[in-house]
């Protein structure tokens, strides 16, 4: 009777274990924790969820394919979710709330979808750009100005995927070669190389640096802060990223991890992307973007997230040879 149950409580416990909706999130953790504390209040869906950035999270997943630990990847560019999906770590689920969302954002198979976007930006120390008499810049080209000269942040491609970003978007702006050229150009003025792709707005809001170039949520957080920071978007044009959400293979509350995805994507869930002040960019047109920057107003550059991935190890290694060492 004992042996009995001990089982007894031994499978309620495994089975309260697997109760909760389990998320694996390459969203920032507070931010995370806006919007998934939102879809709990609205779905009653309880939510358990571990913070990995892309790379040990896509690691993580592919380690645990035949054992599963969580149901949903949340966040991550778009192209570390199509690697997901080419490597058969994640399933498909078509959902209607993609009605009304640009099919560039999500995939028709419904292998993953959007959670929001972010232009990439430039965030600028006003205080700074006055004490070394400087011009707030509106141009790619005006940060090779020498009044910037060891003035600017940027993030290590070798750590960070929104300096990959720069990159293959600056190849479409310039060319590959043009590309390469330019960022050799403006080593000079380059104070540091940050590991962290959010590292610039952290030395550019209390004015260690003029300038940072990164997505722009954290710069526009600064600027809700009441520090002197704006963000310019440069007249060429800007790549952006699409954070995405992929439901996992092989995922224990697949009922969940569906609703998850019907959430996000609709109007209201994208509504509160916006409302809980994340500060990033809805994906669909029909809700109120609040004090974000109109996007018709941001000249933004599209990259064939494909050619990204297939061109990662490549375009890196290039930057390690030609730029990292001026």
């Amino acid at each position: 009777m004992k042996r009995v149950l001990i089982l007894t409580i031994f499978l309620m416990l495994v089975a309260a274990a697997f109760s909760n909706l389990v998320v694996y999130s390459s969203v920032d953790e507070a931010n995370a924790r806006k919007i998934l504390n939102a879809f709990v209040e609205e779905t009653g869906v309880k939510v358990d969820f571990v913070f990995l950035s892309s790379g040990p999270a896509l690691a993580r997943i592919e380690a645990e394919s035949n054992n599963p630990q969580a149901d949903v990847w949340f966040g991550a560019p778009l192209e570390n979710h199509i690697i997901a999906k080419e490597r058969g770590l994640t399933q498909p689920y078509k959902t209607l709330s993609v009605y009304g969302v640009s099919p560039e954002f999500y995939d028709v198979e419904g292998y993953y979808h959007p959670i929001y976007m972010n232009p990439l930006g430039v965030g600028v120390n006003t205080s700074v750009i006055e004490q070394i008499k400087a011009s707030v810049p509106e141009t790619w080209e005006d940060l090779l100005d020498s009044s910037y000269r060891r003035m600017i942040q940027y993030p290590n491609p070798q750590s960070s995927g929104t300096a990959y970003s720069l990159i293959t978007g600056l190849v479409k702006i310039y060319g590959e070669d043009g590309a390469f050229e330019y960022l050799k150009n403006l080593a000079p003025n380059i104070q540091t190389y940050t590991q962290s792709g959010t590292g610039p707005s952290k030395a550019v809001g209390p004015g260690q640096v003029a300038l940072g170039i990164q997505f722009t949520p954290a710069f526009f957080q600064f600027m809700e802060q009441g520090y002197p920071v704006t963000v310019v978007f440069p007249k060429e044009g800007v790549p952006y990223e699409v954070a995405s959400v992929s439901i996992l293979k092989g995922a224990r509350n697949l009922t969940d991890a569906q609703k998850l995805i019907d959430w996000v994507v609709s109007k209201a869930g994208q509504q509160q992307v916006v409302d809980q002040k994340t500060f990033f960019y809805p994906i669909r047109p029909d809700v109120d973007f609040g004090s974000l920057q109109p996007l018709s107003t941001i000249n933004l550059v599209s990259v064939d997230p494909s050619w990204a991935a297939e061109n990662k190890t490549r375009l890196i290694e290039r930057w390690i040879n030609e730029v990292l060492p001026y």
